[in-house]
């Protein structure tokens, strides 16, 4: 049976990587069972990272802890980092 076409058509990109993030990546995507990294999972892996870069924030976690602005942060999509912020400030049950 062949392959539908994307919707979304597919862009050539290549780029170039430290070879440790190279290994770090190859290894935590491998799969036993194939042998090998599976088809398309390198692309999986990039497209999924690159909507979480688009679609989260970040939230300083500098008033709430005792450290330096900017040095404990967590990454999270909006309503989950207001639900963290008003735990933090103590009024999770108020709108």
């Amino acid at each position: 049976m062949p392959r539908r076409k994307n919707l979304i058509r597919s862009i050539d990109l290549h780029v170039m990587v430290p070879e440790d993030l190279h290994a770090q990546l190859t290894l935590h995507l491998y799969s036993p069972l194939e042998g090998r990294v599976p088809d398309g999972a390198y692309k999986a892996w990039l497209c999924e990272r690159i909507k979480e870069y688009f679609t989260n924030r970040q939230l300083d976690l500098a008033p709430w802890a005792v450290c330096d602005p900017g040095s404990a942060s967590v990454s999270a999509p909006p309503a989950t980092l207001e639900i963290l912020k008003r735990t933090l400030v103590g009024d999770l049950y108020e709108a």
